[in-house]
């Protein structure tokens, strides 16, 4: 008999099944249904408050006939899906990881659709996030050849090993120890030059000298290359938004239409996502491990950037689900890097209390994390930002398993984007995003 199940998701009760038969026939069960693997389901029906649905039946539809968030349930490490999103057209999903639910989509754009984005982000422009350096740091050869006031004013920071003296070697031990800053030896000795350091011209300086050494010029220059430079700054890319609205570009709309299938979410929810993010990556670029979204319980009386963008930047950033395509094949480095996924426990403060050297930094601990994605043209990995509130079906906390970032790349061109997918807590569920033009 042909049928069709709908589960509803009521907080602190048992879901309700509602079968509707071919012949009109309705049937209501207020029992649980018998067997393991029906009980399994009953069971996970309402897990992190989310309807769990094996069939593609559009978003879930709780007692309050608003749509609630969708949150696909990774089951295992290596569980596949095989999703039919588009007529005729199979996607595998494989799950990377349950903490975030992490999702691998192997060939989820062709190569014409990826090199088509990359080709409406040129067109459109992108904008760079380069900085020139050298005129800043010229202003260091200016200070005043003092003593800093903080840790590089003290001589026994700058001298590991403690024989007395201070080489190019335990510079770049300071920098690492105190700025989480890891210069080269050549970046050392632009430095020594560029700031006329006198003191090293026998490649050391003595616990005499140190008196002389302008170690607040010093400490200054390492502040402005962390802050400023392309290889040691969070990031370092550059990036142009496109449209998936109506108007839209015919391929940008043939994804926006995929990724509702993908997502179940309702269509409003789809709609009032932010416009597809593309972002290129030269040689060095990178961007050091970061949340897409921001903590809800501390923040919920401020309202989501999305909702009125003239807020920014005083306002939150909501961004339920993130999906990230790869556009290109990569020659060296450019990995996904996820820190802490899968671990047993995870608490932020304590994680950068305790790590040794600066875990967040990409370039250097790329794959000291748990886990690494390596670009493929066409690949597209999705995770949640957030859970869901079981009491509302809107946003819940932000998930911190969600840490995240890109590795550095050592040669060639990287191309990705980015659909971040927004929604927002419950007292502001009512409002309209500013993305959403086609409502």
């Amino acid at each position: 008999m042909n049928k069709q199940v709908l589960q509803l998701c009521f907080s602190g009760k048992r879901p309700l099944r509602i079968l509707l038969f071919l012949f009109g026939i309705l049937t209501i069960s207020l029992t649980q249904p018998e067997g393991g693997n029906a009980q399994k389901r009953l069971d996970k029906s309402c897990e992190n408050g989310v309807c769990y649905r094996e069939e593609d039946q559009g978003p879930c539809i709780p007692n309050n006939d608003e749509p609630r968030l969708y949150r696909w349930e990774p089951i295992e490490k290596g569980h596949v899906r095989e999703l039919e999103l588009e007529t005729g057209r199979t996607f595998k999903m494989i799950t990377l990881a349950s903490k975030p639910p992490l999702f691998e989509l192997p060939d989820f754009l062709s190569e014409s659709e990826s090199n088509h984005i990359i080709s409406l982000a040129e067109k459109v422009g992108l904008r760079g996030s380069d900085v020139h350096l050298d005129e800043e740091l010229e202003k260091r050869k200016d200070f005043t050849r003092g003593k800093a006031s903080g840790s590089a004013g003290h001589f026994y920071n700058w001298d590991k090993n403690e024989d007395g003296v201070i080489t190019r070697d335990e510079i770049i031990d300071f920098a690492e120890g105190f700025k989480f800053l890891y210069l080269s030896p050549t970046e050392v000795d632009d430095m020594i030059s560029k700031l006329n350091i006198e003191e090293f011209d026998d490649d050391q300086v003595t616990k005499k000298e140190f008196a002389n050494l302008p170690t607040a010029a010093m400490d200054g220059y390492m502040n402005d290359i962390k802050e400023r430079h392309p290889a040691h700054r969070e990031r370092f890319s550059n990036q142009a938004w496109l449209l998936q609205g109506k108007r839209a570009d015919h391929v940008l709309q043939i994804l926006r239409k995929r990724l509702t299938k993908l997502l179940r979410l309702s269509d409003r929810t789809i709609r009032g996502g932010e416009p597809l993010q593309v972002v290129k990556y030269n040689k060095d670029g990178h961007y050091n491990a970061h949340y897409d979204s921001q903590y809800v319980a501390n923040q919920s009386h401020v309202k989501c950037c999305h909702l009125e963008l003239a807020l920014l930047p005083n306002c939150r950033v909501c961004r339920y689900a993130t999906i990230l395509y790869y556009l290109n094949d990569v020659a060296d480095g450019g990995e996904t890097a996820f820190p802490v996924v899968d671990n047993a426990t995870f608490d932020k403060q304590t994680y950068i209390q305790t790590m040794q050297g600066d875990k967040f930094n990409l370039v250097q601990y790329c794959h000291d994390g748990n886990m690494v994605v390596t670009p493929k043209r066409g690949k597209a990995v999705m995770w949640y930002n957030h859970f869901v509130d079981e009491q509302t079906g809107w946003l819940g906390e932000m998930d911190e398993y969600s840490l995240h970032g890109g590795c550095g790349l050592w040669s060639g061109v990287k191309w990705i984007a980015n659909n971040w997918i927004t929604s927002t807590d419950s007292p502001w569920a009512h409002f309209k995003s500013d993305h959403d033009t086609d409502s």
